[in-house]
């Protein structure tokens, strides 16, 4: 297993194998097929199963001070903007083994119910771009690797006619 970020944007470019999570407070209706719900999960079109959340990152964010849609930081970055700082150190408060445990066992019971063969990549969901400097991406890739777990940005383009093997498939 793998852990990637990426942005919901590019969920519609997904492989079978990628899970995306999301880690925030308020998803896309269309994550949640417009339901309301936001425990309601399904799997679009392409057979990409949306409307997951990492509720323990969600609550950390809820705890920081302000977000990045409304920061007051002059430099939008990582290293002195006080929301992504908070929200760093609110991340530490999580139980990483148990929230990795759950992770693998998803993962794992997916890949099984799903046929799936080649390696999941869970990939931990944000709205903004990996060029907006103001994105709880980084501090997420941090918590990640200070736990020793690799944890990037999910590599663009994606290719996603390398997944596909003898099915069909609607351009």
């Amino acid at each position: 297993m793998k852990i990637r970020t990426s942005y919901f944007y590019q969920i519609r470019n997904f492989t079978r194998n990628m899970i995306p999570i999301s880690t925030a407070i308020w998803d896309p209706k269309w994550f949640h097929a417009f339901t309301g719900d936001y425990f309601y999960l399904f799997k679009d079109k392409r057979d990409i199963l949306n409307g997951l959340r990492i509720e323990p990152i969600i609550e950390q964010g809820r705890q920081s001070n302000h977000g990045p849609d409304i920061c007051p930081c002059e430099i939008k970055d990582y290293n002195t903007c006080s929301f992504l700082r908070q929200y760093r150190e609110n991340l530490e408060k999580i139980d990483f083994d148990k929230m990795m445990a759950d992770m693998e066992d998803l993962a794992n019971r997916y890949a099984i119910a799903n046929k799936i063969n080649e390696e999941i990549i869970i990939v931990l969901i944000v709205y903004e771009t990996p060029t907006n400097p103001c994105s709880e991406r980084k501090p997420l890739q941090d918590f990640f690797n200070a736990h020793g777990v690799e944890c990037k940005e999910l590599d663009y383009p994606i290719n996603n006619l390398a997944s596909i093997k003898d099915e069909p498939f609607d351009f």
